[in-house]
């Protein structure tokens, strides 16, 4: 194990329950359409939503395309005739208030601090969301530094995102550790830099892509890193 200084968590999913977060905002976004949104919904959402952000990481189209192609696509499924990117603007708002953590991430990210690693977090998310939850989520403090894909004009996995942040952090790729859940954006963007990652989770649906740790919950950072 090498003497890592630097930790650099993606967010959601891997800090913050993205899932029950995305859930509970899209239920209160149609409630005022008088749509009640269920499991089935959600994953219908949810499907969309993931197949354009793997589009959007690979650099297809911006963020604000995205928003527009992801409520096109919803508000035809649950049948209301509304403007998309007014849907969208209000499930951002509603979603900004949403900060879920994932189990075990307080005592992980607290002990890390304790025990001397500077902790970072790195995000594809909109930035304003992000830094809303993020202030919400009781674990701010814990870190130095938030670096998200807005600022740095790039998501993750390009090489324009890792150039941004180790600039920005003043921090060195060799003393870093990326933990992340995504295969795709987090694990790969670190691979191609040469900086060293750990999969959380059971994301295979790149084998190209091999991770230098991989570990079930967050929780099993601490005995990784003394």
């Amino acid at each position: 194990m090498k003497d890592y200084k630097n930790i650099l968590f993606d967010l959601d999913m891997t800090l913050l329950d993205f899932d029950k977060s995305e859930f509970k905002a899209l239920k209160k976004t149609f409630e005022g359409y008088g749509i009640e949104i269920d499991e089935k919904y959600h994953a219908a959402y949810s499907s969309i939503n993931q197949a354009l952000w793997k589009r959007h990481e690979k650099g297809e189209f911006d963020k604000k395309e995205l928003s527009r192609m992801r409520f096109t696509s919803f508000l035809e499924i649950v049948g209301l005739d509304r403007e998309p990117m007014t849907v969208d603007r209000q499930f951002k708002e509603c979603m900004s208030n949403e900060a879920i953590l994932m189990k075990g991430v307080f005592e992980t990210c607290r002990e890390l601090y304790k025990r001397g690693y500077s902790l970072y977090i790195i995000t594809n998310g909109t930035d304003y969301i992000q830094r809303s939850r993020i202030s919400k989520s009781g674990i701010e403090g814990l870190f130095k530094g938030i670096v998200t894909s807005d600022e740095a004009l790039a998501p993750k996995p390009k090489k324009e995102f890792f150039d941004y942040l180790f600039e920005k952090l003043d921090i060195e790729p060799e003393n870093s550790l990326i933990v992340g859940d995504s295969l795709s954006s987090d694990i790969s963007g670190g691979v191609n830099y040469g900086v060293d990652t750990c999969l959380v989770g059971n994301d295979n649906s790149l084998p190209s892509v091999v991770p230098t740790y991989r570990i079930d919950s967050i929780t099993e950072l601490l005995n990784m890193l003394k």
